[in-house]
């Protein structure tokens, strides 16, 4: 009986390691795409001001 109880709080335990795995690999995608639309809006606002800047050298 001992090891039918051990074996089910291992299981629980593997299962619970598994939803942790779980989100930590969503978390990481979110992540990376929330990087990857800063790196977007930068380059955009870099773009922006930098025409911006253009006419200015000329005169």
């Amino acid at each position: 009986m001992e090891k039918d109880q051990d074996q089910e709080l291992w299981d629980k335990l593997f299962y619970e390691l598994a939803c942790i795995r779980s989100e930590m690999k969503a978390f990481k995608l979110e992540t990376r795409a929330e990087l990857y639309q800063i790196k977007a809006e930068l380059k955009e606002w870099q773009q922006r001001t930098g025409q911006q800047r253009l006419p200015d050298k000329g005169e």
